[in-house]
Parts: C-alpha cells; sequence; structure tokens
C-alpha cells in the first residue's frame, strides 16, 4: 500500500521575478520554499530557476498552482512520505557571515578554524536558514552591533535563527514572536540545539500584546506588512534602541521610509534586490 504523498509546487522563473514570486507563494500557503542556483540551486539548460514550494494541504497548492500558473511555467508534483522528511534538506549547507558568525546545518557539521560562533540551523518547514538574502542582511547587522547583554524581539521569528544569531553572540535575552505554530515549535526545537533555551521566549503572541521594550527590534518580513506594523514597532523599542528591517526591495524603499517617518536610518545594506534598514528615532 502507497503511503501518504505531500504536494511540491515547482515554479519556472528568471532572476528579476525570483523574489516577488517566492514572497507570493508564502502568502499563498507554502510552508517551505527551495530554490535552486550555485548554493542553493541547480540551473537547467535554460536560464530559468527552479522554485520548489511544499504545502501541508494539497487543496492550498491546487489554488497557488491555479493562480501561479497564470504567469509562470508551473507544475504540481509529489514527494512520497519516505522521502518527505529529508526533502527540504537538500541544499543547505554551512556559510560565514561576516566576521563572528558561521551558520551549519545540524547534519553538515563545517570547519571552524576562525573561531566564529555557530548557529546551527534546521529550517524544516520554517523560513529562515540563511540561504536567502533577507536573513543574510539581518545577520550581518547583528554581526556587527550585538557587543553584549542586549534584550532583543524578533517579529517574524520564523525559525529563530536571528534571535539564537544574537544570544550567541552576547544578547542577554530573546523573544520571537510568529503567526505560525508550526515556527514555533521549529524556532524552540533550534533554541535546545544551540543550547539558548533558557535565554529565548517564542510564541504566537501579537506583535500588539507584547509591553516589553528592547534594544534590538528585528522584523524581516516584507514591505506590505511592515508599512502596517510600523507603529506597533516603533513602539516596542527601548530608548537608545534600533530597529531593523528587512524583507524590502529595492524600489521599495522610499514607502518604508515614509512609514516610519520620524524615524531616521543609520544603516542601510544591500544584496542583489533586497534591503535592510537599520533605524533610530529621531
Amino acid at each position: 500500500m502507497e503511503g501518504p504523498r505531500h504536494p511540491v509546487l515547482r515554479v519556472f522563473t528568471t532572476e528579476p521575478d525570483l523574489e516577488l514570486l517566492q514572497l507570493r507563494l508564502f502568502e499563498l500557503g507554502a510552508t517551505g520554499l527551495e530554490q535552486h542556483d550555485q548554493t542553493t540551486i541547480v540551473r537547467a539548460t535554460d536560464p530559468r530557476i527552479s522554485v520548489s514550494a511544499t504545502f501541508d494541504d494539497e487543496g492550498l497548492a491546487k489554488l497557488a498552482l491555479d493562480e501561479i500558473g497564470r504567469t509562470f511555467d508551473a507544475e504540481l508534483d509529489y514527494v512520497e512520505n519516505a522521502d518527505w522528511a529529508t526533502e527540504w534538506r537538500r541544499g543547505f549547507g554551512p556559510q560565514r557571515i561576516g566576521e563572528r558568525l558561521l551558520l551549519q546545518p545540524s547534519w553538515e557539521a563545517a570547519e571552524n578554524h576562525d573561531h566564529r560562533q555557530v548557529v546551527t540551523i534546521d529550517p524544516e518547514n520554517a523560513f529562515g536558514s540563511g540561504d536567502h538574502e533577507t536573513t543574510r542582511l539581518v545577520l550581518g547587522v547583528l554581526e556587527r552591533r550585538v557587543r553584549g547583554g542586549e534584550r532583543v524581539l524578533d517579529v517574524g521569528c520564523g525559525t529563530g535563527i536571528l534571535s539564537v544569531a544574537a544570544l550567541k553572540l552576547g544578547a542577554k535575552h530573546a523573544v520571537g514572536i510568529d503567526v505560525e505554530d508550526a515556527a514555533v515549535e521549529v524556532a524552540e526545537r533550534n533554541a535546545r540545539v544551540n543550547a539558548v533555551a533558557e535565554h529565548l521566549e517564542v510564541s504566537k503572541t501579537r506583535l500588539e500584546s507584547v509591553t516589553a521594550l528592547y534594544d534590538l527590534v528585528l522584523a524581516n518580513i516584507e514591505t506590505r506588512i511592515l508599512t502596517q506594523m510600523a507603529e506597533a514597532l516603533r513602539a516596542r523599542l527601548a530608548p537608545g534602541g534600533v530597529l531593523v528591517l528587512s524583507g524590502i526591495l529595492q524600489h521599495e524603499r522610499d514607502e518604508i521610509l515614509l512609514a516610519f517617518d520620524p524615524m531616521r536610518p543609520v544603516e542601510l545594506v544591500s544584496e542583489n534586490e533586497w534591503l535592510a534598514f537599520v533605524m533610530e528615532s529621531a
């Protein structure tokens, strides 16, 4: 008897449309994405990029196929149950961030000759492995700015990678919040793997219900949601604290500046089409 099959939507795109496609797939209910380039990617003989989106529900996958298929070459495939547990692992490997961080999955330990802080992250079905530009941008900010004792709020924490990295770099305490049950479970597991669980609280608490103040407030989401959260994010900053925003495309720069006015950007970093802002109160 055949075991359960899990839906995987495979979409073909090109570099200019890649980031918007990824965001749209998450909005449509994808629980994980795998893209294929020189690090997490296998390119075909043509210039297209393949993106595989995993879904927990076949109905959602079919709806996503119907919408995405209007613009992109897409097909719905299925992964047998025996392969499902390892499907998400393919393509993730160790990488160095700045001068202080080393990211690695649990199944592939890296040489650490330069004595970096090692962050072991298994993404499973939550966003945040270090393979996406937005995550790397925020990790780079943390690598430069965390010096010890900081209180951190990680909004939309996903795998918990940003909170865990901040704690490994010396932050005193971190709170991660996310709307997804799977993200909370994965973040808690990654906190235990990295021996920082006693310093990280993860929950589905809504941002509006958070009352404490933080030295670092992190939000790696997307511009549409960031602009809606602007007032609530600003309200969580302790005096002298900084707000780190990512998930922002280059052409959305002015939209973010307007939404977070009168805060001022003290650092702006970019990778490919993506931006991250470090903002301070005026």
